[in-house]
């Protein structure tokens, strides 16, 4: 028997509501991903290209800390004078005590990380924060996604639970 009322496809409409939904949780993670992979720059110009899920994952090296900075003033010499510069005999005696100096190990390490956090290191810190900024968006997500999964197949399984009846 000819019947349009039911010439409709029921399933058609659950498939492209799948689609849909699988589009929609593909955009979220672009979306939670979107901090680690696009690029930056850093260093102290802006000069150096920077992609988080590349250069977060090398290893940050520590500063100087109190004591080697208290080190490093007792051991370079004050700056000279507008006077001194012009003699060259104390531009001399200067520069031989800022040699020295520099020959400091406390002097040293703080020459070294400066150099690598104007170079290779000066990624690494705000690499770091973009990608823990990802994770926290993709356990958003997963948290959503899977308390949603949750609530509705609870909902579905009480609706098809049996009923009791009111005599038993």
């Amino acid at each position: 028997m000819f019947d349009p009322e039911r010439d409709g496809d029921a399933g058609a409409r659950h498939f492209y509501v799948r689609v849909l939904t699988v589009a929609a949780i593909a955009a979220a993670g672009c979306v939670a991903l979107s901090p680690s992979v696009t690029g930056f720059s850093a260093g102290p110009d802006h000069d150096t290209g920077c992609v988080a899920i590349t250069d977060g994952w090398h290893a940050d090296k520590a500063g100087s800390t109190a004591s080697e900075i208290a080190a490093i003033n007792a051991a370079s010499p004050t700056l000279p004078t507008p006077e001194q510069q012009r003699d060259p005999a104390a531009m001399a005696r200067w520069r031989a005590q800022w040699h020295a100096a520099q020959s400091n190990p406390a002097v040293q390490r703080a020459n070294a990380y400066e150099a690598w956090i104007s170079g290779p290191g000066a990624c690494v810190r705000e690499s770091r924060h973009r990608l823990i900024l990802s994770g926290l968006g993709l356990g958003g997500l997963a948290l959503i996604l899977g308390g949603t999964t949750i609530a509705r197949r609870t909902r579905m399984n009480l609706r098809h639970a049996p009923q009791l009846s009111a005599g038993t």
